[in-house]
């Protein structure tokens, strides 16, 4: 583990230390830096958004509520992920869902499959800048107008000198080449944050 990260570790423990210890300001740091990141996790698993955002938001009042009880041996993220990982077989069992290979799969899943998942704001954004980076020319350029900018259409095709359908086909294409790099959730995600991204 590179020191940087060691460091990052060390620090969010002593962090969560003082979290049980009575300072709550440190809960807030956790809750923003692993929100978002934890209900894209748990989407992948549970595939429903709604659900993965009620898991995450009930393990952060789980957290808060038997923050004097919590042993943290490894690292607070990595805690974090195997908590929210389990809780998401818990509710696949809960609703009786079959035990297929994708069950096993995850039932299997060690620390390292698990990190290999992006958590932070950070990596997310990273990731979706990459992908975005990775669209055909003239469909980025044409999304990018759309999304950044916030040009309709119309303008658009003014401003490329190509007509609204190839404008169209374009945005579409985009989405379409996003939703199978990004997946539904994380892509909902781009745009809801509204040009943070």
């Amino acid at each position: 583990m590179p020191s940087s990260g060691l460091n990052n570790t060390v620090k969010e423990k002593n962090l969560f230390l003082e979290f049980q210890g009575g300072n709550h300001a440190t809960f807030d740091y956790f809750f923003d830096k692993y929100y978002r990141g934890l209900c894209v996790y748990a989407y992948r698993i549970l595939k429903s958004s709604s659900e993965a955002e009620d898991l995450v938001q009930d393990f952060f009042v789980r957290v808060l509520e038997n923050r004097a009880t919590i042993s943290i041996e490894t690292s607070v993220k990595s805690y974090f992920i195997r908590s929210v990982h389990n809780r998401c077989l818990d509710n696949l069992a809960h609703k009786k869902v079959k035990i297929n290979h994708e069950q096993f799969r995850l039932k299997m899943m060690n620390e390292e499959d698990m990190h290999e998942y992006p958590l932070l704001d950070s990596e997310l954004t990273l990731l979706i800048e990459r992908a975005i980076q990775h669209l055909p020319d003239g469909i980025r350029e044409t999304f990018m107008t759309n999304r950044f900018e916030g040009l309709s259409y119309q303008q658009i095709a003014q401003q490329e000198n190509i007509s609204v359908k190839t404008v169209e086909y374009r945005i579409s294409k985009a989405l379409n080449i996003l939703r199978k790099d990004l997946g539904d959730y994380l892509l909902l995600l781009f745009f809801m944050s509204r040009c943070n991204f």
